[in-house]
């Protein structure tokens, strides 16, 4: 049974938990652990935008959760579903656009499997190496919505909060010198 938490200090402690980090506050903390199930069904259904967001950099950095995705897609209200679907979808795109330096930070990550994009008729990631699919992304999302909203600007933005705290958190490598 999925359980949906709207305590958004519960679920950006549990992002935290899993190396999101860049929501605040930074020090929130959980009392007792959320099954993966529950953080990706709460964060998909929670009214705050940031927190819906938050699910490309957790499907970034734990694509091993990406399993999960189709059969909770099923358990969820439609709106919820859409913006899991969605969310799932830029985080796919953005993978294949930032595989190198994805790469240079974390040791092995693997790709995150294509679900939804003959579905909802969108590019495959591999096409403009993900650029093209995160474009039509951007105009389905935004045509799900009566509300106005840069969807290409939200996932660009994760991915920027993203690796700036990937920089922060991460050792550098030092370049071999010659010579």
């Amino acid at each position: 049974m999925i359980c949906i938490i709207s305590n958004r200090e519960m679920l950006v402690a549990a992002l935290h938990a899993r190396g999101v980090d860049y929501l605040t506050p930074s020090d929130a903390k959980l009392d007792q652990p959320i099954d993966d199930e529950s953080l990706i069904a709460s964060l998909a259904a929670h009214h705050e935008a940031r927190l819906r967001q938050a699910l490309i950099a957790l499907f970034l950095l734990q694509p091993q959760l990406a399993p999960l995705v189709p059969n909770l897609r099923g358990d969820l209200e439609p709106r919820a579903a859409q913006e899991l679907t969605a969310y799932y979808m830029a985080a796919m795109y953005l993978q294949a656009m930032w595989r190198t330096r994805l790469g240079y930070y974390l040791e092995s990550f693997p790709e995150l499997p294509d679900y939804f994009s003959d579905e909802l008729e969108l590019p495959k990631a591999r096409e403009l190496h993900g650029k093209a699919g995160l474009y039509a992304l951007a105009d389905w999302h935004a045509s799900q919505s009566p509300f106005r909203f840069n969807h290409l600007s939200a996932y660009e933005g994760v991915v920027d909060l993203l690796f700036q705290r990937l920089e922060i958190n991460t050792p550098h490598h030092e370049p071999t010198s010659i010579g």
